[in-house]
Parts: structure tokens; C-alpha cells; sequence
């Protein structure tokens, strides 16, 4: 432990006094710092001063400040300071000479009765001679102005005016001695001395004044004073933006007192300056905008800075990928400042305005520029929906049918073009295989490829059978199907005629035909089969004759027969008479024997043997003559008792007999040959009779008469 030097009374009589001398060889390096580990140039003086330099050693206070030594009112040991006290340490003397604004600190410790006993700090720019106090109770404090005076009023600091200054202790009032306030530890104190800017005899001191009671304290204690020109007070700041407008946020250093801003936007008027700490503005547009900060300090000068700020705005297109799975662009377009500007893309780290192989998904591009607010914007770079192609389900067709191929895509750009291998969308005729499709959109993106499986079904070889394929005209068949698994006809019968059933039947004239049959089975395959000339209708003759004369006689009973038929080449004559009578001559003769009516039939043949046979009927009549009785006896005696007129005419074409009474009325009517009158119930007398015959030849003969009805 250090011990404390003892200070002549007289000069600190004369430190105090007013009559000390001007400067000699003022302190002039700064910063000027004192630790106290010497005593150095610092003296101290006053009534009862028991100010001690050394190392301290009190209950309480029993540490220096910093390193081992310090000053220390109540000497350095024990708990007691000396009763009616009002003693000084002063500094040597500086020259402030270019300090505008000078600030101190130290370290301080003091543990005295409260408001009774204190500690100040003056200052004096005359060497001296006056001295005013740095500083006031209730200063504002700040980070150059910190644990100043507690007490506003020490009632024994008599040298100081007004009593301002540190006061107090750790225990509490014990019965008159007051107590609270005491620092309890080592503080830092620390205060501007405007007081003193660029003079050039200044001192410093530090007063204490105690009672003449509640004395038995540790005192108080000074270390490590520390003298210097204050920091300077930067403006600085920093903003970060929210579109157009900007947060702004100081950054002063020394702790600043005020602000005042002006946002470089005098068309916003009133809202371009604030006074607040930490503003906000909000801009017109993008652009750059000089904005600048003065902040006032506590100590020193106020600390201007102007920063331009740029606002940007940025615009973002993207153009999507072209094909699923494949990658797009995106360009970007800031506004607001004609400088370089940087383009940052995430994700990836893209740079510059324009950026290409880009995977789809969505990218945020940030511009910014030196002193600007960064902006940024959002693009997608969208992955079109895949081609999509769903091709026809696998399929059988017919043989020789054309298919026509499908199949249908769906996503990407639309507009497609199909592709198909080895042959497609038309297959004409289908083949058996495998086919395969792609399909290309607007934007050339091509699908997966879709197949198609092409079947045949069995082929249908309609098979048909005829009964009879050849004969004569007209010539009649029966068709019949033997096609396995048809279910379904058509016949082309070679006439013009068809069929829908698979049995048919069908006559011929003469010619010769091709047969034709579709058949279509269970799977709707048709097969067609055409047989050439598979029907033959042999030409037949067509039997005709003719004869004179057309009734004969029996007294001339030769008729003429005159072949008219076509295509005969051989003739067979039935003349119809009882012998049989026949001839194959084309045009016979034949005379008859008896009189009547006869079947002549005449069969004729070709070289193919095809027949045909016409018949009719000729007559033989006796010679013409009507054998009427004048009178007749209907009296039963079964002799006479119908009169029946007879003619010659054996088979007449028409009979018409009519008898009639004398008044004109009909008693009789007669319709045919051998149809005679009864008279039954007439009375006697004579009749009228009426007959009207027409022979074969169509020869018309009337008869008239009387006839006499007789009992």
C-alpha cells in the first residue's frame, strides 16, 4: 500500500484563496488521462482536508478505482473524515487551446452522510481565480453524461454554488445521521465542460464539505480522471424499403440528442423532414433521392451525412417450358436508376437481367444497386401438362376391310399432329400387326408412343351347292349354302333376280348364269364367291300347229295339220281318234271316220331333248240339216211325248230353242242340244217355235216353225 503524501498547509491555503498565479506550462497533450498510480501534479487543499493519496483500505471502500492507488477524502483507512470539513483536490493546469468540446471522466466511490456531507466538481478557465461548477443536478443523462450529481442541494458543500453534487450512503438513516445513496461501488462519472472549450488556463477540482456530526464513513474516493475532446457525434443511418417506402433507422455514434431529416422529396412538402428517430417515407416513384441526416450531440458539433438512396421497382415476365419436363426463361426489367444494376435469382444464383435454361417452378429476382432499396419481384415458370396419347383399344377386323386408325392426346399446347408406324391413321386393307402412334403438339412436344394391336378375323369363302345345274328352260332349282358359321345371305341369281335366304329356289329361262353369294358371319365378315355359268337353261322348242279346215265334214273328214313350231327338230302327232292314231311328220294330213270332236296333240323335241306339246280340238260334223215334228202327243203314252227339233251340228257353240203360245208368250226355253218340250200342262193347240244355232265354224243358223200340240 501506497503511503499518502502530506501537502503543505500554506499551499493549499493559496490554491483556494483566489491568489494563485496564472498557467505555467499547461498540460496541452490530449486525451489527458490521471490514474493516480503518482500522486502526479494534483494537489489538494482547504479547512480540515484530510484528502490522502495512496491505495485505499477503508471497510468499504477498500480497492482503487483502476490499478492500486487513488485519492480519497477520509484518508485511506478506517471509517471517519474530518468534522467541518470544506477541503478541494485540484488539477494541474491545461490549455484547451483547440478542444471545442472537452468532456471528463473518472471513477468515483463515495459513502457519506446524505445531503449533509458531498463531493462536487468545477471548473475554472482563468487558471484558477474563479470557478464555476461543471455541470447541474438532474443533467439528462446520456453516453457522455452519466452518474452526475444525486443531491441538488449538499447543505455543507459551501464552496460550491449552487450544492451540487454526490451525497449519500449504502446503510439507511440511523437516528439524525441520514443514509441512502450511496454509490456502493466504483462508478463511472463523466460530463461535457462546454465551460471550457479552447480556453487555455483550465483547472479542475473537486470540493467536499462536511459537518461536524455523523462523520464515521469511508469518505470518498477519485481514480483514473480522464480529460479529452468529446467524441464527435456521426450522422449515419440505415434504411430498408418496403416498396416505395423506406424505413430509415440512425446510427449516430455518441449518443445523439436530436435528428432532423430531410428525405430529398420536396414534392411530399411537410412529410419531406422529420425529427423523429427513426422515420419512415414514402416515395412518389422509383428514382434516387438524396437524403440526409443531421444529428445534434450531447457534447459536440451536430454531424451531418447525406447518403442517396435508390428506390427500384422491377418487373418480372417468365416464359413458360415449352414441353413438360423441359425448362422456360425469365427476364426482368428494373426501374428507378440509371446506375448498373445487379440481379440476384433464386433460387440458383442467376445474375443478370435475362436467364434462360430455367427448370419450371417459381423464381424471386432481388435488383439492387449501391445505396439503393433492393426490389424484387416473382415470376412462374409454369411445366405445361405432359402430351398425354391414348390410343383405339386393340382390335379384330374383317379381312380385306380398311380400319381407319384413332387415337386422341390430350395436355401440352393442343394443336396435335399424329404420327403412326409402320402404316396409319388409314389401313386399307387392314394387316394383321402392331401399330404405333405419337402425337406432336403446337410446341413440337411429342407424347409416349400408343399402340394398337390389328387382328384378322377367319376369312369367309362362302361355299355353295345347286341341285340340278342344268336342264331345260324353264329350268328349276334349289340353291343351298354350305358356308360354315354364316348367318346372313345374299344371292346374285344371274337374272337380276336375288335372294336373302340361304336356300333358295329359282327358275330359268334359256341362258346361261353366274351365280354369286355373299355371306356374312357372327363378326360381320362378308365373303363373296361367283361361280361362272354355274346354271344352264337349255333353250326349249315352242310347239305350234295349224289346221284346215277348221270344221270338217263327214262327207270330207282329211284334215291338214301345219307344223308352226320353232326350235323343233323332231314331231310326235296324237291325233286323238279311237286307233291311236300317230305321225312324226312335221305337217301331216289325217282324215277321220266318224263325226265328232277330236284331240289333236303335238309333242316336239330340239337336239338338246327339251320338249314341248300344244294341243286342241277339231271337229267332224255330218252334213248340215234340222229335223223338226209339226206335232207331237204329251199324253204319257211314252210314244211322241217331247217334241225335240235335231241338228246336224253335233257340239254346237250356241243352242237357243224358244216355243211360244199364240199370244206371244214364251212356254218354252232350250239351251243345249237334245233338250226337248214336254207341253205339260199347255193346252192343244199350235205353237210357235224359235231356234237359234251356231256351228264351230261360228256360223249362225235360225229356224222358225209350227208345231201342234195334240192329246
Amino acid at each position: 500500500m501506497s503511503l499518502a503524501r502530506t501537502i503543505p498547509t500554506l499551499l493549499l491555503a493559496l490554491a483556494g484563496s483566489g491568489l494563485a498565479a496564472q498557467c505555467v506550462s499547461p498540460i496541452a497533450t490530449f486525451p489527458y488521462l490521471e490514474d493516480f498510480e503518482s500522486s502526479a501534479a494534483w494537489t489538494a487543499g482547504g479547512t480540515s482536508s484530510d484528502w490522502a493519496w495512496g491505495a485505499p483500505a477503508h471497510p468499504l471502500i477498500n480497492t482503487a478505482g483502476g490499478g492500486m492507488n487513488s485519492w480519497c477524502v477520509g484518508g485511506l483507512t478506517g471509517a471517519f473524515y474530518n468534522f467541518g470539513q470544506m477541503s478541494w483536490l485540484e488539477s494541474p493546469c491545461f490549455d484547451l487551446s483547440g478542444m471545442d468540446h472537452p468532456w471528463v471522466s473518472f471513477q468515483l466511490f463515495w459513502e457519506v452522510e446524505r445531503q449533509y456531507d458531498g463531493l462536487g466538481l468545477q471548473v475554472s478557465t482563468d487558471g484558477g481565480l474563479t470557478w464555476t461548477n461543471v455541470g447541474a443536478w438532474g443533467d439528462p443523462v446520456d453516453c457522455l453524461n452519466d452518474n452526475w450529481f444525486n443531491t441538488g442541494n449538499i447543505n455543507n458543500l459551501t464552496l460550491a454554488s449552487p450544492r451540487h453534487g454526490w451525497s449519500g450512503r449504502v446503510g439507511p438513516t440511523q437516528g439524525a445521521c441520514a443514509g441512502g445513496f450511496g454509490s456502493g461501488q466504483w462508478v463511472e462519472a463523466k460530463h461535457c465542460v462546454p465551460a471550457a472549450a479552447n480556453a487555455a488556463q483550465v483547472k479542475f477540482r473537486f470540493l467536499f464539505g462536511a459537518g461536524t456530526t455523523c462523520n464515521d464513513y469511508d469518505g470518498i474516493a477519485i481514480d483514473d480522471f480522464l480529460l479529452q475532446e468529446a467524441p464527435s457525434t456521426d450522422a449515419d443511418f440505415t434504411f430498408t424499403c418496403n416498396g416505395l417506402t423506406v424505413d430509415f433507422a440512425q446510427q449516430a455514434t455518441s449518443c445523439p440528442t436530436g435528428f432532423s431529416w430531410d428525405f430529398g422529396d420536396p414534392g411530399s412538402g411537410a412529410q419531406n423532414t422529420s425529427t423523429q428517430q427513426d422515420p419512415s417515407h414514402t416515395y412518389p416513384g422509383p428514382g434516387t433521392y438524396d437524403v440526409t441526416l443531421t444529428v445534434n450531440g450531447p457534447c459536440s458539433d451536430p454531424g451531418t451525412l447525406t447518403i442517396p438512396v435508390t428506390i427500384l421497382e422491377v418487373s418480372a415476365t417468365a416464359i413458360d417450358a415449352l414441353c413438360n419436363g423441359g425448362t422456360g426463361a425469365a427476364t426482368a426489367i428494373a426501374t428507378g436508376t440509371p446506375a448498373p444494376v445487379q440481379f440476384d435469382w433464386q433460387p440458383g444464383g442467376f445474375t443478370g437481367d435475362s436467364v434462360g435454361n430455367l427448370a419450371p417452378g417459381t423464381y424471386t429476382v432481388t435488383v439492387s444497386v449501391p445505396d439503393g432499396c433492393p426490389a424484387q419481384a416473382a415470376v412462374t415458370v409454369n411445366d405445361p401438362q405432359p402430351v398425354v396419347l391414348q390410343a383405339m383399344n386393340d382390335t379384330t377386323v374383317c379381312p380385306g376391310n380398311t380400319l381407319d386408325l384413332s387415337a386422341s392426346a390430350s395436355g401440352g399446347a393442343g394443336g396435335f399432329q399424329y404420327t403412326w408406324t409402320p402404316a396409319g391413321p388409314q389401313l386399307a386393307p387392314a394387316q394383321p400387326g402392331t401399330y404405333t402412334a405419337t402425337a406432336t403438339d403446337a410446341n413440337g412436344c411429342t407424347s409416349a408412343p400408343a399402340s394398337v394391336i390389328v387382328a384378322l378375323h377367319p376369312e369367309v369363302v362362302p361355299v355353295f351347292t345347286v341341285d340340278v345345274p342344268e336342264g331345260c328352260a324353264e329350268h328349276c332349282v334349289q340353291f343351298s349354302d354350305q358356308t360354315p358359321g354364316a348367318i346372313s345371305w345374299d344371292w346374285t341369281l344371274g337374272d337380276g333376280s336375288t335372294s336373302g335366304t340361304n336356300a333358295p329356289q329359282h327358275c330359268y329361262a334359256a341362258g346361261t348364269f353366274d351365280i354369286s353369294l355373299t355371306v356374312t358371319d357372327a363378326n360381320g365378315c362378308a365373303g363373296t364367291t361367283t361361280e361362272v355359268a354355274f346354271i344352264t337353261a337349255l333353250p326349249t322348242p315352242v310347239a305350234a300347229f295349224s289346221f284346215t279346215p277348221l270344221v270338217a265334214t263327214i262327207a270330207d273328214p282329211l284334215f291338214s295339220f301345219q307344223d308352226g313350231s320353232e326350235g323343233a327338230t323332231s314331231w310326235n302327232w296324237s291325233f286323238g281318234d279311237p286307233a291311236g292314231s300317230v305321225s312324226q311328220e312335221p305337217s301331216p294330213g289325217f282324215a277321220y271316220g266318224d263325226v265328232g270332236c277330236y284331240p289333236v296333240m303335238l309333242e316336239v323335241a330340239n337336239d338338246a331333248g327339251c320338249t314341248d306339246a300344244t294341243s286342241t280340238e277339231v271337229c267332224v260334223e255330218g252334213e248340215y240339216a234340222l229335223y223338226a215334228p209339226n206335232a207331237f202327243t204329251p199324253d204319257g203314252d211314252g210314244y211322241n211325248d217331247v217334241w225335240v227339233p235335231v241338228s246336224s251340228v253335233v257340239v254346237p257353240k250356241a243352242w237357243e230353242l224358244l216355243v211360244f203360245d199364240r199370244w206371244g208368250r214364251i212356254v218354252f226355253t232350250g239351251t243345249r242340244p237334245g233338250e226337248g218340250w214336254d207341253g205339260d200342262s199347255h193346252p192343244v193347240g199350235v205353237y210357235v217355235w224359235k231356234l237359234r244355232v251356231q256351228d264351230g265354224l261360228g256360223t249362225v243358223r235360225e229356224h222358225r216353225g209350227h208345231v201342234s200340240l195334240l192329246r
